[in-house]
């Protein structure tokens, strides 16, 4: 039996790499799943492209009432939730801590802490009323360490583990599972993104120099995280909770 049959699955970030590889691989493990993104068009292609099991929905997950839509949808269609991947997640601009503008600061904040925060608020009616589930909360080892240039992206991923934390602590008791997902460098637009910002027309050179520090040698792939992810909406992970799951190549390990 596939890991995770019969149940619904919610993603937030399913047009990005982390967010359509955990679409994919949870609908092959037999999960039900709705992908949502700030953009229609591309979570709706990757839906058909998977099946019936699938539905792709615009969502804007700053905005409250977009996350309560995107639940309502999930039990619209399938009748249940029973995981939220709340994934999506902007690296906003790279720069001294200085020269972040207070509009830079409020948008990576309104994404990445506020919109994990009406995710959660959106999903707890529908995971109580499963008798439980898994939450998932992709922060990064960014929230687990520091970087110079990324201030406003590093203090929010430091806040969502914080986030998480409490979250556990609160609603285990209900059986309702919270933990982090935290990748070092993904192969993916996010780090091409940080890696032109901190040397414009350089790109090549900085991803050279982040992938040494990695002892496997290389970035980790959107579908190494898709697979933690997709462990942690699993039965197999019922004993897990308030943990940060971290797949970075051995990044943190130094």
């Amino acid at each position: 039996m596939s890991r995770l049959s019969g149940k619904v699955i919610v993603i937030t970030g399913g047009a990005g790499g982390i967010g359509e590889a955990t679409a994919r691989m949870a609908y092959a493990e037999g999960a039900s799943v709705v992908i949502t993104d700030l953009e229609s068009t591309p979570v709706e292609a990757i839906a058909r492209s998977l099946g019936e099991r699938a539905v792709g929905l615009a969502v804007d997950v700053s905005r409250r009432e977009d996350n309560e839509r995107m639940i309502a949808a999930a039990l619209e269609h399938f009748g249940r939730v029973d995981g939220v991947f709340l994934n999506a997640g902007i690296e906003g601009e790279v720069g001294p801590f200085d020269s972040r503008s207070d509009a830079a600061w409020e948008k990576v904040f309104a994404v990445n802490v506020h919109g994990v925060r009406f995710g959660v608020e959106a999903a707890l009616p529908g995971l109580r009323k499963a008798g439980g589930g898994s939450i998932v909360v992709t922060s990064s080892v960014a929230g687990l360490r520091g970087a110079a240039g990324l201030s406003p992206y590093v203090s929010s991923k430091h806040a969502v583990v914080g986030m998480m934390r409490c979250l556990a602590a609160e609603l285990g008791p209900e059986g309702i599972r919270v933990n982090t997902l935290n990748p070092g460098p993904v192969d993916n637009r996010m780090m091409r993104s940080i890696e032109e910002q901190a040397n414009p027309g350089h790109g090549e050179e900085v991803h050279k120099m982040f992938a040494s520090r990695v002892p496997l040698g290389r970035y980790v792939t959107n579908e190494e995280c898709a697979a933690m992810a997709v462990f942690l909406f699993s039965d197999g992970a019922t004993g897990c909770n308030g943990n940060t799951y971290v797949v970075d190549g051995g990044y943190c390990a130094q």
